[in-house]
């Protein structure tokens, strides 16, 4: 008995599959009688792709698909980064974009032709976080960069703004990890003169890698009196 209904669901999914096109993301050629064949390409290779409304196509994931005879489909090119589209071949050729059809015939080639060249998109800019943990003085400054040049030497410039220091360079301050990252923790004292500081920490810090990357950053603690 099971077998039995596993057959016939077997027939029924098989006569539905006759007036409709399977999932169109599986590769499938499959076909029906008379239905038209068609092939659509996007050339060169990663210059773009090619969609087609009712969405059957998808190409160059989804590039062949049968349709019924007589059925109007559009077909829209997209270049991708760097390329620009320049014209269509085949049956689409001397159209402009989108392509517009009425499918007849046993097969139907649409390709799209791009211009152009790939750019790839520019790199993530670094950042740079700090922090501080716990009471001043005695409290841990932090920071964290990331997004910097691989294995590269990282200066620091600091601006302290409060109390009114000024700025100094600290050349050499960390060394990043292949791939661009790297931390420091330590101490941030309130020690400025011969008496311990009273009152707002800040100061303005920019990390620089060899390769000119940078990000900035500002930190900001309360000092307060010891004891």
């Amino acid at each position: 008995m099971l077998l039995a209904a596993a057959v016939l669901v077997a027939v029924l999914l098989a006569g539905a599959a006759q007036a409709r096109i399977p999932p169109e993301t599986d590769g499938s050629t499959y076909t029906w009688a008379g239905a038209a064949t068609v092939t659509v390409d996007a050339s060169p290779w990663g210059g773009g792709y090619v969609r087609s409304a009712p969405y059957l196509i998808d190409c160059p994931l989804a590039c062949v698909r049968p349709f019924d005879q007589g059925r109007d489909v559009t077909f829209t090119a997209y270049p991708t980064p760097g390329f620009t589209f320049d014209s269509w071949q085949g049956a689409c050729a001397g159209q402009a974009n989108p392509c517009s059809l009425k499918i007849a015939g046993a097969t139907l080639d649409v390709t799209a032709v791009f211009t152009g060249h790939y750019v790839p998109p520019p790199p993530p800019a670094p950042t740079l976080t700090v922090g501080v943990s716990g009471p001043c003085p005695g409290c841990t400054a932090s920071a964290v960069g990331t997004g910097f040049a691989p294995n590269s030497t990282i200066d620091l410039d600091v601006t302290i703004t409060s109390p009114p220091l000024g700025s100094v360079t600290l050349p050499g301050f960390a060394e990043t990890d292949a791939n661009g990252n790297w931390s420091y923790a330590g101490p941030l004292g309130c020690d400025f003169g011969e008496d311990p500081y009273v009152g707002p920490f800040d100061e303005d810090i920019t990390a620089r890698d060899s390769a000119g990357g940078s990000a900035f950053a500002h930190l900001s603690a309360m000092c307060v009196a010891p004891g």
